[in-house]
């Protein structure tokens, strides 16, 4: 049987929510500006998107309307909401992996002319910068041969950072950029495009806020923040980080750090959450090239079955030399070193799609593990590709 064409998106749907949420809940919360670029471009054409909280995907439905967009959304998202989200023109797809049957989708989409939305992250900024960009995407515009409209939403993350429960009302800026023309498509590389993509999407909330001088007085501002930052950088210790009010503090060697009102951390050894990050993606890159390597924790697996998680029983998540392990009811999922480049999760979850199926997995102890296992997966790939390159050289 022929595979049937997706619904594109309906456009009274999408004006009445606009109407009844964005000009109301959304323009209360959100200031947001630069999306007016719209209105200069004619479709079709494929959008690039950072992607740091659902800011963006409330703003660049707000700014393209009247054109209405079909998004690119993945398979985990699509299980939460309600079966109606299908005429609002989502085309949903497996993270991180190859999808014949999604290129005809957008090409029919585009056929119709209307825009598709596509976050090439594939997940939400882990602390506000860009998450790796694969050529695959520069590729798809290479084959597609339409117009690539980028978009870099500044403040987005700030409004909504993924490791905290609160909202912050902060100007979010757009930067829409015709990055390819249509005539561009044929004429340069996948190479050249991939670069304006990297260019174009470049960005750092936390630079933005001191920047634009932002003030965020929430009673909450770093609650959460320990998902992201596990690692202590006085003594070392991993998932033993607390946070309270502005304040995170090791509970074993009891050293605090706060963040003042413009993002800016005080009293440690790191000024910004970013360098902080990145200090322990480079511990991670450390661990994993000591030989023995492995790191195990301790999962509850859930299988998605139509629009339901399944609980699956106890589970054992290991990273070590060869990939990432999941052990769980007698099965045994192993996705090799390199098959991901990068990990879906959140402070609770770790998502792994593969070819037959969705799984998540709970975290069941450690507080930042789901972080970690996603630097892992991410320095790993990265040794991969320099290895390879340098095998090349």
């Amino acid at each position: 049987m022929a595979k049937s064409h997706p619904k594109l998106a309906n456009k009274f749907l999408i004006g009445s929510a606009i109407a009844l949420y964005g000009k109301t809940a959304f323009a209360r919360k959100v200031k947001l500006i630069g999306g007016d670029a719209f209105k200069h471009i004619k479709p079709p054409y494929v959008v690039v998107a950072n992607h740091a909280s659902f800011v963006d995907v409330g703003g660049l439905i707000m700014s393209m309307y009247p054109k209405c967009a079909s998004f690119v959304i993945s398979v985990t998202q699509m299980a939460q909401w309600p079966s109606a989200i299908k005429y609002m023109g989502v085309l949903p797809k497996k993270q991180f992996t190859v999808d014949t049957s999604l290129i005809r989708d957008i090409k029919y989409v585009l056929s119709k002319g209307r825009p598709v939305v596509i976050y090439p992250e594939a997940k939400l900024s882990v602390v506000g910068t860009p998450n790796p960009i694969k050529p695959a995407i520069a590729k798809l515009i290479k084959l597609l041969k339409v117009p690539l409209v980028t978009v870099r939403f500044n403040g987005n993350y700030l409004y909504s950072p993924r490791w905290t429960k609160s909202k912050r009302k902060v100007p979010v800026h757009m930067d829409v950029r015709l990055a390819v023309s249509q005539e561009e498509t044929g004429n340069i590389s996948v190479e050249e495009i991939h670069n304006r993509i990297i260019r174009n999407l470049a960005c750092d909330d936390y630079a933005y806020q001191a920047a634009n001088n932002i003030e965020i007085c929430d009673p909450h501002l770093t609650e959460g923040l320990e998902n992201i930052l596990y690692k202590c950088p006085d003594c070392g210790a991993e998932f033993a980080m607390t946070a309270r009010g502005n304040a995170l503090t090791c509970g074993k060697c009891g050293k605090t750090v706060t963040q003042n009102a413009f993002g800016a951390l005080e009293g440690g050894r790191f000024a910004k959450v970013t360098d902080w990050y990145e200090w322990q993606a480079q511990c991670v890159r450390e661990e994993l090239l000591r030989d023995g390597y492995r790191y195990e924790e301790p999962f509850r697996a859930e299988k998605l079955v139509g629009k339901k998680y399944v609980d699956m029983g106890d589970a054992t998540l290991t990273h070590d030399a060869q990939g990432l392990t999941a052990e769980f009811a007698g099965e045994v999922i192993r996705c090799k070193a390199g098959m991901f480049y990068t990990l879906s999760f959140n402070n609770d979850y770790v998502y792994l799609p593969v070819e037959d199926a969705v799984y998540r997995f709970k975290r069941l102890r450690d507080v930042g593990c789901t972080t970690k296992f996603n630097l892992a997966v991410e320095q790993q790939s990265l040794l991969l590709e320099e290895r390879k390159n340098a095998d090349k050289g």
